[in-house]
Order: structure tokens, then C-alpha cells, then sequence
């Protein structure tokens, strides 16, 4: 059974505890101040353990995840398994390498001998309370290397929960024998049902908002008549922490993986065991590696920007989701071409997207993704992108193009905004204005009753109207949900004519369906905002642009080794506005001496996926991300240099769509230690220089 820490001790324990910064170099086993629970498990590495949830490699291979005894009342334990289950994903199989080449199982480039279970202890923590809170999960294994002590903090990925990296960065700092620090970055799954009243607790388990009191990581902050009487006007929605804590999470990131490196070494220092350097467990005893995919990249890099105190020795991440400073005169160049558009942050190139992909995506019908657009309403959604505004299609071109010829000039468009120029292939799959909204409402710091530009969330039913979820549904989010509203919720436009609907169904004035044009220009405006706007435009407009000021990213990372991988056909988060014009603004922080090394894959996107379409296109690029935690290890522990900032040129699996042969080391080539000089990324003048072609 789990031992928790009694609340008053850990307060008083905290009460003397030093922050982060110059006295965290002195070794400490006091709680940091914000603790407010920690608890701890130990694993016998047989019924449980860290990595595997007591599955073994065979049962994460398993295609039906872990059940729960009553699906209505999951234990804690249950949907940690669930969840350490579904972060291996080695139940997609090998075809593309996955369990093969790389993953859980795989420890440079061999199979990990026995069934992957580690003992040890696992401790959960929580700073904050309810809608402020950020949960951590540090896990110390047994043959934790005391004489080289390492810790790698990994950041959830995406909006996902604590245990979303422990099948990649947590794996592989387990086979090194690291304690691993993990944090959700205060966003996670938790969610509040208005309608039910059922809200998550800190360990994932659901319940009555008056009976998890405290304990619960979220809730709409409603009272109960505003309770009441938002539920009586639109029945059966659904707050989630991400959008409608009042927080903005993203600006904290940084923080958050600072303090889960700082409470790993308090529980450390703790846990007294032979063979502990003999000054404790400090910055300056001990390797610390921030690390992360995504969001959880963006976040790693936040930590190594906000660290200027040596609490992280260095950076690695895999298409690191980040919103950057102004460029201010860095540019980036692919070939002899400057590309259009470089450097902004999700909300706005997000924006954007979601108004331009279905009619771009009509330019594939063989696409993934294809099957699920209505080709009629995408049609009419070409026709509604024709105006004035030079980031969508001008009167002007559509004049030349005819009706026939928009969804090409929606894909030109796309370009213009930064996409890559072979991306009309992915657009498809890739249609998501619940991104952008929802990222518009947590930068906004906006109440769910708000409704910000029309939108909610809620389950639906058969024909996309708002329904109750069931209590398995509920029940079972922390280990099913990506942080959004508990599966099956969707986005809902609330000024469908004919009353609220699953966004994908909304109507438009005419009664007809051209998704949600109103809702998506809404978000464009604020993302863009409008001098001549009306007065309560402004005034969100203004908050939006506050807090993403507040998650600005500088690329001064004060000389920590970087590595950041990210693949060149990325659609959800371009290279053009991440990790290319982050090289240029780390080597203008840096005086010219960037610390950055870039490796930027072809072939490759924001999505391993093997499904048909992808399976015969694409090379995973978690192949690279495991690559690069490799390459830095080796920086770490031998002083070997980092790879020059390079292009790796894969070789797509070929085949037709869902019959691929399965993937070798020829379709992906290690990263060079001496690329050739075809392939050399360089920096120079705040010009990033990216070799082109294939």
C-alpha cells in the first residue's frame, strides 16, 4: 500500500525548505515549500514495478490493455497500469520499428534482456491545490547508480498525464539506472462533469466534487447556483484543467520540470543508502537531463532557459511545441528559398490551419484522414476562405484559379503561413480547431462559462447532440483521455443554428455544413487581433496576447548542451515556427556560440503512426528521439562532442498504404558524427541555412 506523508508534517517539513536557485546547490532532504502531498509506493520488480506496471514486456505488447475490475471504480493501481500501458505503445507492433529498433524494450539498439520489470519506489507529489496544482511522479530504482548519480526529468507530452513519457524518456533512463522526474506540467487529464458533479483526484480516481473536497485537481470554480444554472442552459458539458483552469499552464512549464528535479533530489538525500556521494545529492554531484516530446520538448527547454542556476546539466527534445520571441531579424533559408513565414506561435499558425485544411485537403483524396471529411462541405468551406485577407485566398487568385483550383491555393496558403511545402498530404488527418480554441481559452484564462468564441465540449450522441457520459467513461480519463474532456467529448459549437452540436456537424446561417466558420474566425481574431475590433474583442484579445507573452521562449539556455530532433514533414508543429528559428535565436543569445545541435529528419512528422497511408511514407522519429538521449549520454558521461546540426535523409518503408515492409536500418541512417557538407545545418548573420531536397 501506497505510505502518504501527513499533510501537517509535510508543511512543516517545507517550512524551512529552500527554493530553487543558489541554496539548492547546498544538499537538502526538507520538502520544497510547495509540496502539498507526496506519497510512495515500493515495487518489488515481480507483482509491480516501474516501468511495465507488473505487465512485463509481453503484456504492454498486448493489443487489449489492462481492465479494471469494476470499470465504474478503477483503483489507483488500475489505471497506472492502464496508463503505463498505453505510454510503451508497443501494442502497435514492429513493422516500423517500434519494439524492434527502438522503444521500451529496445536499449541501444538491443533488445533489453528479461520481461522489463524494475523494482524500486515511486513517489507521487502535488504542489498547489485544485485548479493550481501540478502533480509529480518520481521513480527511483533499486539499482540506482549511487556512485554516478543521473536524474532525467521528462515533462508530460501533449496535455497528457503524469506517466505519458515512461515508455520513452522513463525507459531509457531506467536502463541507465537514473531516477526519472515526471511532471504533467499543471495541465493532465482532470476534468469537472457539470452535469454530474464528478471531478478527478490528484491519483486519478473520480468521484462527487463535495466528497474529494481537497483532493480533487480540478474544478470549474462555479459555485453551485452558477453550477446549476449553466448545466439548466447547456446540459452535459465538461471543463478541463488545460482550458479552464484560469491559470495559463504553459507559462510555468519551465518551473514546474525545475521543481520535479528539485524534489527528486530531496528524496534522494532522504532515502540514505551506501554508496551516496559523500556531499549529498546536489547539482554538483549529480547528472541532470531535461528531456521531452512536444509539448513535454517545449517544456524541457523552458526548464533549461529558466535554470541559471546549474540545476540542469542538459536539454534534449523531439519536436519541442514552443512559442518564441520575436525573431527580430533571424530568418531562416531552405536552399536558395527564405521561407515565408517563421516563428509563430501555435495559436496563430493553429489558427490559421484549422480555416485553410478541409478545403486544402481535398487537393488528396488518397490521404489519411480523407474518409472522415465531407468532401460538400469542404467545398463550401473553399468558397467562405475568399476575401481580403492575404493569409487565407485573395479575390483576386480565386478569380484565376476558378472554384476547381481553391483547395490548391488553400495549400499555398498554408505554405505562406510556414507549413512545409509537402505537407497537403497530411492535412487531412491533421484538422483539429479544438487545438487552437482550446489554447486561446487557457491564455485567456477563460471561465468554461465563458463559451469563448461558442465553443464547449461535451459527450455526444448519435446525431452529435450534447448527452451525459456514463460513469466508466469518467472513471477510466486518467488513463484514457489526452488531457482534453474525458473520451468520447468533443468540441461542440453552442451557435449551431438549431441548437448546440459536435463541432464537426455545425451548421452554418444557410443551414447547411461547412464546419464551424464562425467559431474558427473568432479564434483567428483573437490569435490576430483587430485594431478597429469591437470593445469585448479587445479585451480578450488582450489577455490572449498577455498570456502567451508569458510563455515566450528566448533560446538563452546559459551554454547547456542542447540536442533537438524534430522531422522535416512535421503538420502540427512546423519546423519553420519551432526548432529552425530557435537555432537562430540560441545563437544570437549565445553571442554566435549556439549550444544548440539540430537534427532534422526527413520523412518524418509529428506522429509515428503505422497505419495505411502513413506506414509507406513516413520513418518514426522516435527512431531519433532515442538516438538523441543516447548521443547526449554519451556527451554526459564521456565529453564525446555532440553531432554537428545536420539533415538525416531517411528512406521511406515504399509499398502500397498498409502493406509496408517492415523497417531496417537502411530507411534510417544514424545521425553523422561528420555529416557531409550537402547536409550541414548552419548559423550565421541570424540566418539559419537548411540544406533542401529529399
Amino acid at each position: 500500500m501506497p505510505r502518504r506523508l501527513p499533510l501537517l508534517l509535510a508543511c512543516a517539513l517545507a517550512v524551512t525548505a529552500a527554493p530553487i536557485g543558489p541554496a539548492a546547490a547546498a544538499p537538502s532532504s526538507q520538502l520544497p515549500p510547495y509540496v502539498t502531498e507526496l506519497a510512495s509506493t515500493r515495487y518489488d520488480g515481480r507483482t509491480d514495478d516501474l516501468l511495465t506496471g507488473g505487465l512485463g514486456f509481453a503484456g504492454l505488447r498486448a493489443t487489449t490493455p489492462p481492465g479494471f475490475a469494476d470499470p465504474d471504480h478503477p483503483t489507483p493501481a488500475e489505471l497506472r497500469r492502464r496508463a503505463l500501458w498505453s505510454s510503451a505503445g508497443l501494442a502497435a507492433g514492429d513493422g516500423g520499428g517500434l519494439g524492434r529498433l527502438y522503444g521500451a524494450n529496445v536499449d541501444r539498439g538491443r533488445p533489453v534482456p528479461g520481461d522489463g520489470k524494475v523494482a524500486g519506489t515511486e513517489y507521487r507529489a502535488v504542489a498547489g491545490r485544485g485548479a493550481r496544482s501540478v502533480s509529480f511522479v518520481v521513480q527511483v530504482p533499486d539499482d540506482f547508480d549511487r556512485a554516478r548519480p543521473c536524474v532525467v526529468a521528462a515533462p508530460a507530452s501533449g496535455l497528457g498525464g503524469v506517466y505519458t513519457m515512461v515508455g520513452t524518456a522513463g525507459a531509457w533512463a531506467l536502463h541507465r539506472r537514473c531516477a526519472v522526474a515526471y511532471t504533467d506540467k499543471g495541465m493532465g487529464p482532470a476534468f469537472d462533469d457539470l452535469h454530474s458533479g464528478t471531478v478527478m483526484a490528484y491519483d486519478g480516481t473520480t468521484g462527487p466534487r463535495a466528497d474529494l473536497g481537497g483532493r480533487a485537481a480540478f474544478d470549474a470554480g462555479l459555485s453551485a447556483e452558477e453550477r446549476a444554472r449553466f448545466d439548466a442552459e447547456r446540459p452535459y458539458r465538461v471543463a478541463y484543467k488545460m482550458a479552464h483552469s484560469g491559470t495559463d499552464p504553459q507559462a510555468t512549464w519551465g518551473r514546474d520540470v525545475l521543481r520535479s528535479v528539485e524534489l527528486t533530489l530531496a528524496l534522494l538525500n532522504r532515502d540514505h543508502r551506501p554508496g551516496a556521494p559523500a556531499a549529498g545529492y546536489t547539482p554538483a554531484t549529480t547528472t541532470v537531463l531535461a528531456t521531452g516530446v512536444s509539448n513535454g520538448g517545449g517544456a524541457a527547454i523552458a526548464a533549461g532557459e529558466d535554470d541559471r542556476h546549474g540545476l540542469v546539466d542538459a536539454v534534449v527534445a523531439s519536436e519541442p511545441q514552443m512559442n518564441l520571441a520575436p525573431l527580430n531579424g533571424v530568418e531562416v533559408r531552405e536552399g536558395d528559398r527564405r521561407v515565408p513565414a517563421a516563428g509563430l506561435p501555435l495559436l496563430q499558425y493553429g489558427s490559421v490551419a484549422s480555416l485553410l485544411q478541409p478545403c486544402a485537403a481535398l487537393t488528396e483524396p488518397a490521404a489519411p484522414g480523407y474518409g472522415n471529411l465531407d468532401p460538400a462541405a469542404a467545398r463550401r468551406r473553399c468558397a467562405a476562405l475568399v476575401g481580403d485577407d492575404p493569409r487565407l485566398i485573395t479575390r483576386r487568385d480565386a478569380a484565376r484559379a476558378g472554384q476547381d483550383g481553391l483547395p490548391r491555393l488553400a495549400q499555398e496558403a498554408l505554405v505562406r503561413i510556414g507549413f512545409p511545402p509537402q505537407s497537403s498530404y497530411l492535412q487531412a488527418a491533421h484538422y483539429d480547431p479544438q487545438t487552437p480554441a482550446s489554447y486561446a481559452m487557457s491564455f485567456a484564462r477563460a471561465s468554461v462559462t465563458d463559451s469563448l468564441c461558442g465553443y464547449g465540449w461535451a459527450r455526444t450522441d448519435s446525431s452529435g447532440r450534447p448527452a451525459p457520459y456514463s460513469r466508466a467513461e469518467l472513471a477510466a480519463a486518467f488513463a484514457t483521455s489526452a488531457g482534453r474532456a474525458p473520451a468520447p467529448g468533443v468540441l461542440i459549437d453552442e451557435n449551431s443554428p438549431g441548437g448546440p452540436v459536435a463541432d464537426a456537424k455545425s451548421l452554418g446561417p444557410d443551414g447547411t455544413h461547412a464546419y464551424n466558420l464562425r467559431g474558427e474566425r473568432c479564434v483567428l481574431r483573437l490569435a490576430f487581433p483587430r485594431a478597429k475590433a469591437p470593445s469585448e474583442e479587445r479585451a480578450w484579445a488582450r489577455r490572449v496576447a498577455e498570456g502567451l507573452d508569458a510563455t515566450r521562449r528566448s533560446g538563452d539556455l546559459h551554454g547547456k548542451p542542447t540536442l533537438v530532433v524534430h522531422g522535416r514533414d512535421d503538420a502540427r508543429v512546423p519546423v519553420n515556427h519551432s526548432s529552425r528559428p530557435y537555432l537562430g535565436l540560441n545563437s544570437r543569445a549565445e553571442r554566435g556560440h549556439g549550444t544548440v545541435s539540430y537534427v532534422e529528419v526527413t520523412h518524418a512528422h509529428h506522429a509515428d503512426s503505422t497505419a495505411p497511408g502513413y506506414d509507406n511514407r513516413y520513418v518514426p522519429l522516435g527512431f531519433y528521439y532515442q538516438q538523441a538521449l543516447d548521443l547526449m549520454w554519451q556527451r554526459l558521461r564521456e565529453g564525446t562532442p555532440l553531432p554537428p546540426s545536420q539533415v538525416v535523409r531517411t528512406t521511406p518503408r515504399g509499398g502500397e498504404p498498409g502493406r509496408a515492409p517492415a523497417l531496417t536500418t537502411v530507411n534510417v541512417p544514424p545521425v553523422a558524427a561528420t555529416p557531409a557538407t550537402g547536409d550541414r545545418i548552419r548559423v550565421s548573420g541570424g540566418t539559419v541555412r537548411i540544406p533542401d531536397g529529399k
